[in-house]
């Protein structure tokens, strides 16, 4: 979710409850993590923008809930590819037991 995004979609959530989307609204609703520049390409943006266009800007929630998602299937990703390095290792080091087990084996015969 990016801070333009979230401009957009502040602006249509003030929109929709009946009020003019301003720059301290809009601040308001987002807080102070986004830069002054951005929440001014955001408005304009939004103010030049036709009735379909709003409607298709996403809801905050659906692109809070986008950002989780794209988080956890990282996270999972990373599990995954930790999970084959350990099951490498694991055959790497079953390997070199068993030719350590028939090493000894020879040995004593």
């Amino acid at each position: 979710m990016n801070p333009l995004e979230q401009v957009l979609a502040a602006a249509k959530l003030l929109m929709i409850s009946g009020k003019k989307p301003s720059l301290a609204l809009i601040k308001t609703k987002l807080g102070n993590g986004i830069p002054m520049p951005i929440l001014i390409q955001g408005l304009q943006q939004f103010k030049a923008m036709d009735t379909d266009s709003v409607e298709k800007i996403p809801s905050l929630n659906e692109l809070h809930t986008a950002a989780i998602l794209d988080e956890d299937n990282s996270e999972f990703n990373q599990l995954k590819t930790e999970l084959a390095q350990l099951k490498q290792a694991y055959q790497n080091l079953n390997t070199r037991l068993e030719k350590l087990e028939n090493d000894k084996s020879k040995a004593q015969k």
